[in-house]
C-alpha cells in the first residue's frame, strides 16, 4: 500500500472519529452548562438506546461487552507484537491507528450518550418529593423493624440448599426485569422495555475487587456477579437495570432496586430487597443506637441470619489489596461525578427508604 493510500485510509477513519468526540464534548458541555439539558436529553434518547442497542446485544445470551473487551485485550497484545516484530506492520501503523482512534471515538460518544449526562439530571426521588435528608431515630427503627419482618417472612419462603443458604427460583433475570416493567407503571422514569441482566462469566474478578454488578453504556447491558450470595443479586440486578433508565447517582439506583424488589411478589426477589434493606438500614440504626439495633437484630429468623453470616464470609475471603484498589477508584470516580460521599453515597438510600416508609405510614393511617 502506498503512503498516499495509508494517509487517505488513515482520514477516512479520522474524519468520522473526530466528528463523534465533538459530538460527545458537545453533550458532556451541555450537561454540565445548560441547566436542564440532561433531563431533555434523557426524555428525548434514552428509549432510542434502550431500545435499539439494548434489544441488539439482548440477543446474546452472555455478557457481550466482557468478552469485547478480552477480545480487545488480546487484538491489542497482538497488534503490540506485531509492530515489535513486523516491518510491514509497522508501515501499515497509520492505517491501525486510524481504526483504533475510530473505536476509542466510538467508546467515548456511547460513555458521553448513555453514562455520563445522566449524572446531571434532576434525581428520580426528587421528581416525587421523596427524601429530604431528615428522620429521627425512631423514624429509622421503625423502618429496620418492618425490613427485618418482612425479611423473616419471605426468608421463609424461598428455596434453600442443603446448607441452609437461599437459592433463586428459575429465570431470576426474566422475572427481575419484568417486575421492572410493572415498577415503570407506577414511575414514568422507569417505564418501558428491560433487556435481561446477565452474569459476568468470569465472576472472581469481579468478586476480588469488591464488584457486585457492573451497567454497561456500550452495549445497554445489565451485568452481575454470580459468585456472590443468591440474595443479593435480584437487588443487584435491578439496581444495574435502573442505570440504563438513566438512573446513575448510586443512593438513586439502590432505592429504584428497593422500589422493585418490595414491589415484587416473588419471594426470591422480595426477599432481596428486604434483606438488603434491613442492612442498609441497620447499618445506619447500628451507628446511631447499638441497642436498639441489637433488639431489632435479635428477631432475625436463623434462616435469615445463615445469608448473612455466608455473604460476610464471602466477602472476608475475597479481601485484598484488588478490592482496596478498586473501590479507591470507584470512590475517585463518583466524586468526579457529583456524588460527593463516594462510594458512601450507597449507603444513603436509607434516607430514600426511611422516607418512603414514613409516607405509606403516613397514607396508611390517614385511610384508618
Amino acid at each position: 500500500m502506498t503512503t498516499m493510500m495509508m494517509m487517505m485510509s488513515f482520514k477516512r477513519s479520522f474524519l468520522p472519529a473526530a466528528g463523534l468526540a465533538l459530538l460527545a464534548l458537545f453533550l458532556r458541555a451541555g450537561a454540565r452548562l445548560i441547566p436542564g439539558f440532561a433531563d431533555a436529553y434523557a426524555a428525548m434518547t434514552n428509549a432510542f438506546w434502550v431500545n435499539s442497542l439494548g434489544r441488539l446485544f439482548s440477543i446474546f445470551p452472555f455478557s457481550f461487552v466482557e468478552f469485547s473487551i478480552y477480545a480487545l485485550l488480546l487484538l491489542l497484545l497482538f497488534r503490540l507484537i506485531l509492530l515489535a516484530v513486523s516491518a510491514r506492520a509497522r508501515k501499515n501503523f497509520p492505517q491501525a491507528f486510524g481504526a483504533w482512534l475510530l473505536l476509542i471515538a466510538v467508546v467515548f460518544f456511547l460513555f458521553e450518550a448513555n453514562e455520563d449526562v445522566y449524572f446531571y439530571r434532576t434525581p428520580f426521588s426528587s421528581f416525587h418529593g421523596i427524601g429530604n435528608g431528615e428522620y429521627s431515630t425512631e423514624d429509622l427503627a421503625e423502618t429496620a423493624r418492618m425490613l427485618a419482618e418482612e425479611a423473616n417472612r419471605y426468608g421463609a419462603l424461598v428455596q434453600r440448599d442443603e446448607n441452609g443458604i437461599m437459592q433463586l427460583g428459575g429465570r431470576a433475570g426474566a422475572r427481575t426485569a419484568g417486575a421492572m416493567e410493572e415498577l415503570g407503571e407506577l414511575y414514568p422514569e422507569l417505564s418501558g422495555w428491560y433487556p435481561r441482566p446477565k452474569p459476568i462469566a468470569v465472576s472472581r474478578l469481579m468478586s476480588l475487587v469488591n464488584m457486585s454488578g457492573i451497567y454497561s453504556a456500550y452495549t445497554i447491558e445489565a451485568n452481575y456477579n454470580r459468585e456472590m450470595l443468591p440474595y443479593n443479586i435480584p437487588f443487584t440486578m435491578s439496581h444495574e437495570l435502573s442505570h440504563l433508565k438513566g438512573i446513575l447517582m448510586e443512593n438513586e439506583a439502590n432505592f429504584a432496586a428497593y422500589l422493585n424488589c418490595m414491589n415484587a411478589d416473588d419471594a426470591d426477589i422480595h426477599y432481596s430487597g428486604a434483606l438488603l434493606g434491613w442492612i442498609y438500614c441497620g447499618n445506619e440504626l447500628y451507628r446511631r443506637d447499638r441497642e436498639l439495633w441489637r433488639g431489632i437484630a435479635a428477631t432475625l429468623a436463623p434462616e435469615v441470619n445463615a445469608d448473612l453470616d455466608a455473604n460476610t464470609e464471602f466477602w472476608k475471603r475475597m479481601e485484598g489489596r484488588a478490592s482496596e484498589a478498586a473501590e479507591s477508584f470507584n470512590d475517585s470516580y463518583l466524586k468526579a461525578h457529583g456524588q460527593a460521599d463516594g462510594t458512601k453515597s450507597y449507603d444513603r438510600v436509607v434516607d430514600l427508604i426511611v422516607s418512603y416508609e414514613n409516607e405509606k405510614r403516613t397514607q396508611k393511617d390517614g385511610s384508618r
